[in-house]
């Protein structure tokens, strides 16, 4: 059976996509990690591909070139520069996939187009489905939006994660991290040594992420736009189902 000229497009649109798609998968690595560290080069922090701290380091005698007072903000500057690093060690490698991607085959002739009616007899109980479902989301649209708005009057204050010492404060606005206090008014930080630091750091952040993952709303997974999604996943498929044509 022939097809219309149109749908050539929509075939090419899905090639496309999962080119690109081979291509992103190419340059992820989930085991990978990122170290950055701060201008003295005392403190090193490690980000997993997801951008999440998952460790620290810090350099034995590092009193000698960082103030305590600026110890938070040297923190955050290792952190800051370990994703900058993630961020350029992804966008390379993205790169490299492109490069190595063979060639695409030439775009095939379109189709002729019948010189008679064409009937692809879509499916009428795939279009009721469609309409079902983007009535829902219409409807979930909305009243997430109300939501929004709702919450949007209401200042937002960053999640705080406090250390299993007390000694050190993260706080975080969604999975970015803005500020990291570390106590200095008390004999703590002048006897704590690197490794009772990185502890205090280490668990700061865990309980900051375990804080921003209890707050942060989740889609219902019966809502209509992961309905909706899922059916459309595959646009090969898609279409054969809706209009009944094979590629």
């Amino acid at each position: 059976m022939s097809q219309p000229a149109g749908f050539e497009a929509l075939h090419q649109l899905a090639g496309e996509a999962e080119r690109m798609s081979r291509v992103l998968g190419a340059a992820a690595d989930p085991e990978a990690t990122y170290e950055g560290h701060d201008e003295t080069e005392t403190v090193h922090a490690v980000v997993d591909g997801d951008g999440v701290v998952v460790d620290f380091r810090l350099e034995h005698e590092w009193y000698d070139k960082v103030d305590p007072r600026r110890l938070g903000a040297a923190v955050l500057e290792a952190v800051n520069a370990a994703g900058v690093a993630r961020l350029s060690t992804w966008a390379e490698k993205v790169a490299d996939a492109q490069t190595s991607e063979p060639e695409a085959a030439p775009a095939p002739a379109p189709s002729p187009v019948p010189a008679g009616p064409f009937d692809i007899n879509p499916s009428a109980e795939m279009i009721d489905q469609l309409l079902y479902l983007l009535h829902r989301v219409g409807t979930e649209s909305e009243a997430e939006a109300k939501a929004r708005a709702a919450a949007e009057q209401l200042r937002r204050k960053p999640i705080k994660g406090r250390s299993d010492g007390g000694h050190v404060t993260v706080a975080m606005d969604g999975k970015q991290l803005v500020e990291v206090q570390i106590e200095t008014d008390t004999r703590w930080i002048g006897t704590a040594n690197h490794l009772e630091l990185v502890s205090e750091l280490r668990s700061a952040f865990a309980t900051a992420y375990e804080n921003v993952a209890e707050a942060t709303p989740r889609r219902r997974s019966n809502s209509a736009i992961t309905e909706l999604q899922a059916l459309t996943a595959d646009p090969q498929e898609f279409l054969t189902r809706l209009f009944g044509i094979r590629s």
